[in-house]
């Protein structure tokens, strides 16, 4: 999809319905087999396109769940981006990475799915890879609510730390199979996390807001 800060154009959109739509013809592939070794022919014929097709999307097979992962990334971005000044930094933070999965009604095909691409190196990798997209999108949450500071280091590790937060929840989860429980690993890290943080100084209009209300 197009990163440049203009609406995609509507190839661009088809380009990235395709991509899904292989990207989940892959999974349920995956799944069926309770493996990853299907061919990207066997892909191709499920979803009716030629395998330069395939290529031209994804330059290796491996890279076929990296829009499975774009799908959940930017429902986690959504919610960050559309928290309330007042909302919760925990609550937000919990509710952005865990809130999809049940949603979706398929908490045990996410888990069996989790579990097949755990176990590869080279999909375990682009699951690792994919996770650093969101400590920008973290970053800027939190800057609007704490002092993250100037310097590069301080200011993205908070973010990072959420990231590899997530990772080891959700390493957890697909262990036990518990999703409650995943929920309360990550609200346990959060608070450890935004508990470090020093709030933002209130601003003059947020000061002269809360005077006018009492």
């Amino acid at each position: 999809m197009a990163k440049t800060g203009r609406p995609a154009s509507l190839n661009e959109r088809r380009a990235e319905e395709l991509r899904l739509e292989i990207a989940f013809a892959a999974r349920d592939i995956f799944l069926a087999d309770n493996s990853l070794s299907a061919t990207v022919e066997r892909i191709c014929d499920v979803v009716g396109v030629a395998p330069r097709t395939f290529h031209r999307h994804f330059p290796v097979k491996e890279d076929v769940v990296l829009p499975l992962f774009a799908r959940f990334g930017s429902l986690s971005v959504h919610v960050l981006a559309d928290a309330g000044d007042d909302d919760d930094a925990v609550d937000v933070l919990v509710d952005a990475f865990s809130t999809e999965v049940p949603k979706r009604g398929q908490v045990e095909v996410d888990r069996a799915f989790m579990a097949l691409v755990l176990r590869d190196q080279q999909y375990r990798l682009r699951w690792l890879d994919w996770g650093q997209d969101l400590a920008g999108p973290i970053t800027a949450f939190l800057a609007n609510r704490f002092d993250l500071g100037t310097d590069t280091f301080t200011r993205e590790l908070p973010a990072q730390l959420v990231v590899q937060a997530c990772r080891h929840a959700y390493v957890h989860w697909v262990e036990d199979g518990d999703f409650d429980r995943l929920r309360i690993a990550l609200r346990t890290a959060m608070v450890m996390i935004v508990g470090s943080l020093n709030p933002c100084p209130v601003r003059p209009e947020r000061r002269q807001e809360s005077v006018s209300d009492e």
